[in-house]
């Protein structure tokens, strides 16, 4: 009988250990569930349009594997902001990135091109922008931000103007929203041509445009995180 006294005993000691090892340990934080967004516009034909958010008074249109700004757009409304823009109809994204190749079909003789990456698209009123162009001065070649005001320019980085011609060029513009680092890379080079750092949107939408002129642009990759509801 003590015999079997002691046993129980024993197993009733096993088993609280056992609980509280249960109760005490820290149960590891689920996974995130978050997964990374990537697309590739499709350009195959004019029906795809559809698959953008087209913003201001520009003329677009897809051909030839082309999303074709024909139509200049005209800077209008109570701020001052880009004339046409065409934003992917995606998630919202908080870090997240656009490449596309560009080629501005303003005539070479007009120094004031430009052709516009936007990131960070909530609105026609609230985004960010990077404007190429062949010039830099104040509101040209520059990383602007458009946040229920006019357009201001935010870049603490402008090495050069890089739209030049009417040739096809790559960019690149890469957004961190925890830091809120801005980076613009044209032409395959790793070191960025303009940067800034602005956190006053954590997150939107990507897309292409022009602040007042015309171009083409192709091959339109966009990758992110989708920011959490």
């Amino acid at each position: 009988m003590r015999g079997r006294i002691m046993l129980a005993a024993a197993a009733a000691v096993s088993a609280a250990i056992a609980s509280a090892a249960v109760v005490g340990a820290q149960t590891p934080p689920p996974a995130s569930t978050t997964a990374p967004f990537s697309l590739r516009a499709d350009l195959s034909s004019a029906e795809r349009l559809d698959a953008w958010t087209l913003d201001g008074s520009g003329g677009w249109t897809i051909r030839d594997g082309l999303l074709l700004l024909e139509k200049a757009g005209v800077p209008a409304g109570p701020i001052r902001r880009p004339g046409a823009l065409a934003i992917l109809k995606t998630p919202a994204l908080g870090d997240s990135s656009i490449e596309v190749e560009l080629r501005s079909d303003a005539p070479e003789d007009v120094i004031h091109r430009d052709l516009l990456l936007v990131a960070g698209w909530q609105s026609p009123t609230r985004h960010y922008y990077a404007h190429l162009s062949a010039v830099r001065d104040n509101v040209h070649n520059g990383i602007f931000v458009v946040d229920q005001a006019d357009r201001r320019r935010i870049d603490d980085t402008s090495d050069r103007p890089a739209l030049k011609d009417r040739n096809w060029h790559t960019a690149r513009l890469v957004r961190t929203a925890s830091t809120g680092r801005l980076e613009l890379f044209v032409d395959g080079e790793t070191t960025p041509i303009m940067t800034a750092t602005d956190r006053s949107i954590p997150s939107g939408r990507l897309g292409v445009g022009s602040f007042d002129d015309t171009g083409a642009f192709r091959n339109i990759r966009v990758q992110g995180v989708p920011a959490a509801p």
